[in-house]
């Protein structure tokens, strides 16, 4: 009953837009959005299953597990069937569902269904190989990131303006010869899971074993944050060391050239930020108006997290802070120089996306200061206290500030985004600018 009130939901507003979407951009965004959704579900699903395996066994199993070279495939085989049917599940609903929102036909959103599907099976496949492989090739690098860059480029096209171009989805033999093909990258990425699977060593199936239920144990205080840390420390447990630079500047300096190398250890922290910007531009092209606004204080706040390390790094670990010859208030502010100055950056890059008007590069300053206090405050939330007055409640006692844990930065995007959805104008990018301001004030001087 839930699925078929979803389904004529789907469609009630996929009629909806069709009526209200006029425009050639906006029929172009209709055309390449589903498929940009399909190959962003892939490459999403993809990097989750690297940072658990994607094979991996629960803490239990990998606690008898013995380290000799030994055939495993009968006790891993049944896990990867499962997660690659799961993952050519999941891939086809969320493509169906984007299909049926943008309001192309039954035919076609069965075809982009299917396709994704199978390109998803294909690609995780892929990713069971390299687990299994000594070392990673360029060939299967680029075959793995290969979903998250052409849905890049297709965003990229959109912000261009050039969707425009792009017909309409009317299935003819193409798109049966490229779910083919589809069918074909499935059938051999099936075939490396398997022949990899007998491959796989204890210390590959094991690695993921504690990330699950340290992420739960996070999840379950609602604390993001926490999950981020978990997830952070996982990523970074096997790295090879890093070669140590001789520190420069004295004080709080310091600590901005901290960052400056971190930046300078790992360049993907700002592409990858560059990178999201081409999101506001396709939203912008396909007429959404002020909601841009929302968008780009949303993507620089989500983007920007990891340029906060440093951060983290001084509110997780207290006693660093006590060892440093200035006050905590001076520490903050030093590690707060480099992620602000990269997020004004931003929103003032994504200027030309912003409403036409007086006043564009100060909307600009606003998002981007929007964004840097949110990720400011979502770096430093204080987990939650029992020490406090609990709530009664089914699960039992809860902390006041529990639930107000997961809303940590979002409150502060919405916050500071009314003004300017209120009133795209200088003088509400006055008020925004002002909210961000109290707000990073506050943070910077909270003991």
């Amino acid at each position: 009953m839930l699925s078929a009130i979803l389904v004529n939901v789907l469609i009630g507003m996929g009629d909806l837009t069709g009526a209200g979407c006029l425009s050639s951009d906006c029929r172009g965004v209709r055309t390449l959005g589903p498929v940009v959704v399909g190959l962003g579900v892939i490459a999403v699903v993809t990097a989750l299953g690297r940072l658990l395996g994607p094979v991996f066994v629960s803490p239990a199993i990998g606690s008898w597990l013995v380290t000799t070279p030994v055939d495993r495939a009968a006790l891993l085989r049944p896990r990867v069937l499962v997660a690659m049917a799961l993952v050519a599940a999941t891939t086809g609903l969320v493509s169906a569902g984007a299909a049926t929102l943008a309001g192309w036909s039954l035919a076609g959103g069965v075809l982009l269904a299917g396709a994704t599907g199978l390109l998803g099976l294909g690609v995780f496949g892929l990713a069971v190989r390299v687990q299994g492989a000594p070392r990673g090739s360029t060939p299967r690098t680029v075959g793995l990131r290969g979903p998250g860059a052409v849905a890049w480029l297709l965003l990229l096209v959109l912000a261009l303006g050039l969707g425009s171009r792009v017909a309409a989805p009317d299935p003819d033999a193409r798109w049966y010869v490229a779910l083919a093909a589809c069918g074909l990258l499935a059938l051999l990425g099936t075939t490396w899971a398997v022949r990899a699977v007998p491959l796989l060593h204890r210390r590959d199936v094991v690695r993921g074993a504690g990330l699950v239920p340290a992420v739960s144990g996070a999840l379950a205080t609602l604390d993001l944050s926490l999950a981020w840390d978990v997830v952070s420390e996982h990523r970074w447990r096997d790295h090879p060391a890093v070669r140590s630079r001789r520190g420069r500047w004295s004080g709080t300096g310091a600590l901005v050239w901290a960052d400056l190398a971190r930046l300078r250890r790992s360049p993907g922290r700002v592409l990858r930020l560059a990178a999201a910007g081409v999101l506001p531009y396709a939203v912008q092209a396909a007429g959404a108006g002020r909601v841009v606004i929302l968008v780009v204080a949303l993507v620089g706040f989500l983007a920007g997290l990891p340029l906060l390390t440093g951060l983290r790094v001084l509110e997780r670990s207290p006693g660093l802070v006590r060892l440093l010859p200035f006050t905590t208030r001076n520490a903050r502010l030093a590690a707060m120089v480099v992620p602000v100055v990269g997020l004004v950056g931003f929103g003032l890059a994504m200027t030309p996306a912003l409403p036409p008007g007086e006043g564009r590069p100060l909307l600009g300053l606003a998002c981007g200061l929007v964004a840097a206090a949110a990720a400011v405050r979502w770096m430093t939330g204080r987990p939650p206290d029992y020490a406090r007055p609990l709530v009664s409640t089914p699960a039992g006692g809860v902390p006041t500030n529990l639930y107000g844990s997961a809303l940590r930065g979002f409150d502060v995007v919405l916050l500071g985004t009314a003004p300017l959805l209120l009133s795209p104008t200088p003088d509400g990018a006055l008020v925004s600018v002002a909210v961000s301001a109290v707000v990073l004030a506050y943070l910077l001087g909270r003991d």
